[in-house]
């Protein structure tokens, strides 16, 4: 247990408050939505199939985030790919908004759910790879929300209020991508600051004086 500890704490020294805050609002985030939904599906649908698929997704979830512990880079790969699920959704409510809707008022908030297997591994790679997990949590957050307005039409401002529940996930997506802009620009010490020269250093000259000719 103590070994497990240390490794894990060397893994995530260094990482700076931003990516901590970012972190830490998308997983809280996450997990209050994960309460409010598994809530919904143990009473509708309710039985093994609520109580099934309700854990079946947090294993899912908990899966995704060792990997992005462990192998962010691998993480973040795999999160790509399944940031099609919601976007399609989001094609599919530009196709056809009211068939994508009453699915989702018959069946539960999808979208929401894809979203979120999504960005909370994504928060978790982020620790180390802010830029690209920035620009993930923005993309599944902000995408399929545009495109459920376009395909609403006169009724855009439906899917726009909901999308504002989605409002720290957008927050922690610019704090990403402003750590990850930071990291790219380290601050730059002063520039004589451990400066050698590289050239041949100057040797004294030869102190034997020339031999003079004698009569």
């Amino acid at each position: 247990m103590n070994e497990f500890r240390q490794r894990l704490v060397a893994r995530v020294e260094g990482v700076d408050a931003l990516r901590w805050s970012a972190a830490a609002v998308t997983l809280g985030f996450v997990g209050l939505v994960s309460l409010f939904v598994g809530g919904y599906a143990v009473t509708d649908p309710g039985g093994w199939a609520g109580v099934g698929g309700t854990a079946l997704g947090v294993l899912v979830m908990l899966g995704l985030s060792l990997l992005a512990l462990y192998r962010p880079g691998d993480a973040i790969v795999v999160l790509s790919v399944a940031a099609g699920a919601p976007l399609a959704f989001g094609v599919w409510s530009l196709v056809d908004y009211a068939a994508a809707h009453g699915w989702e008022d018959r069946h539960g908030p999808l979208s929401l759910v894809l979203v979120m297997f999504v960005c909370a591994p994504a928060a978790v790679a982020g620790l180390f790879r802010p830029r690209a997990a920035g620009y993930l949590i923005l993309t599944v957050s902000v995408v399929p929300l545009l495109l459920e307005a376009a395909g609403a039409a006169s009724r855009f401002y439906e899917p726009l209020s909901v999308g504002l529940l989605l409002a720290p996930l957008v927050a922690s997506g610019v704090l990403f991508l402003l750590s990850g802009r930071r990291q790219g620009h380290p601050t730059q010490g002063h520039p004589t600051q451990g400066h050698r020269t590289t050239g041949p250093h100057p040797t004294p000259s030869d102190p034997t004086p020339s031999a003079s000719s004698s009569a």
